[in-house]
């Protein structure tokens, strides 16, 4: 390896090991946020989750109310009861003793099974809502660390936080000006080179 290679071999490893370093110190900030925003949105999950257990519990207890009520329906009306829902009694059916309120059984049922699960439903999207902004809040403050670390004051105060990424960076900041001095040496040794040399005079001699 060269005089010359060697300083830009060594700044980029320098500046390898401070991207490296950078990287985990924003990993290692933002996961200490997430952890407390999980803190936080579970406390505000709890109540949720244990009232949509106990919404489970009612739907299946009216579920279970909905499929007797049907399955009643049904032994009277068997016409009535389709895949596309219960069908009022026909006239001649509605001859039949009790078919009326056997259909409105059904029909309550029903309803009362359907409006159970719209709360659950509901309460299940608050969830996913809170998980989505917890999510978000946690992108943001990364977005926000990274735009710090592009600047000097947020720079000072992240090596404040994580001396290992001040050394990194000091490392990094030294080894670009050992490069660049070696450039402007270079660069200035090289007129010096040529200076003052004046082009080789060959004589032939004749040849007798």
């Amino acid at each position: 390896m060269s005089a010359e290679s060697q300083p830009a071999h060594e700044y980029d490893a320098t500046v390898a090991e401070y991207h490296a370093s950078r990287a985990r110190y924003i990993r290692t900030v933002t996961s200490g946020v997430e952890m407390r925003l999980m803190e936080t949105v579970g406390k505000r999950r709890e109540p949720l989750m244990e009232e949509i257990s106990n919404l489970s519990i009612l739907a299946h207890d009216r579920y279970d109310t909905y499929q007797a009520a049907l399955k009643a329906y049904a032994i009277k009306a068997p016409s009535r009861v389709t895949a596309g829902g219960l069908l009022a009694p026909s006239p001649a059916e509605r001859m039949i003793r009790g078919i009326d309120k056997l259909y409105k059984a059904a029909i309550k049922a029903a309803e009362e099974y359907r409006e159970i699960n719209a709360i659950i439903k509901k309460r299940r999207e608050q969830l996913v809502e809170m998980d989505w902004k917890m999510r978000e809040q946690v992108e943001q403050y990364g977005h926000a660390l990274i735009a710090q670390l592009e600047t000097t004051t947020g720079l000072e105060s992240a090596f404040q936080r994580d001396p290992l990424l001040g050394r990194a960076h000091a490392r990094m900041l030294a080894a670009e000006a050992r490069r660049t001095s070696i450039r402007d040496s270079a660069s200035s040794l090289d007129p010096l080179l040529t200076e003052g040399v004046k082009p080789l005079s060959v004589s032939i001699l004749p040849v007798r």
